[in-house]
């Protein structure tokens, strides 16, 4: 069980989670948005067994930064035409302000994951980037990571004792997705040898 734990990053939820705390936080700027979401995805871990955007967060000098969904906030060539569409859809950023232009389709966050984002809206909304940054550098996930590495999503879980019977149905979730993944792999193999 000491394998990494990984998520599919969801493009929708990205952008939809980042409008729903743009509408509802002030002043978000790049650096909040991406604390933002970093406490968004290991609350609804903890609780529900998954991250609301499923990104890879990378360990930052100001603390996680969301992989894939921070060259959309950046607007980095890596990111694709439609997907950066989809976010200037909804979002404007202009310097390291980020501002709404559209309010978040609900149709592509669950109940779940609204409960969250509200949670953390109301809880860290009202900091500063430089406040967040603060608080995120006592995660054991940033702490334990190499500068500019990908963070551990088992890291999410140290001192949360409560979520030990959610960190064994991921830890199991993803040892039965990569047995798929191998049994889909000899499957296509096999058939083009027939």
């Amino acid at each position: 069980m000491s394998r990494r734990i990984n998520f599919d990053f969801d493009v929708s939820k990205f952008v939809n989670a980042s409008a729903y705390l743009v509408e509802r936080c002030p002043e978000v700027t790049k650096m909040k948005l991406a604390k933002l979401l970093y406490f968004a995805d290991k609350a609804h871990l903890l609780v529900y067994g998954r991250p609301v955007i499923g990104d890879r967060y990378i360990k930052m000098e100001y603390g996680p930064v969301p992989s894939c969904g921070y060259n959309l906030i950046k607007r980095d060539e890596r990111a694709s035409r439609e997907d950066q569409s989809l976010f200037d859809h909804y979002m404007d950023v202009n310097g390291n302000d980020i501002t709404l232009k559209a309010s978040a389709n609900l149709n592509h966050l669950s109940e779940t994951d609204r409960e969250v984002l509200d949670d953390v809206a109301a809880r860290y909304g009202s900091l500063t980037p430089a406040q967040l940054s603060k608080l995120s550098h006592r995660e054991p996930a940033w702490q334990n990571a190499e500068m500019n590495s990908e963070m551990d999503y088992r890291l999410l879980f140290a001192n949360n004792a409560e979520s030990k019977d959610v960190h064994l149905l991921v830890e199991q979730d993803q040892e039965l997705k990569e047995a798929l993944s191998e049994l889909e792999l000899d499957e296509f193999l096999a058939s083009l040898q027939s």
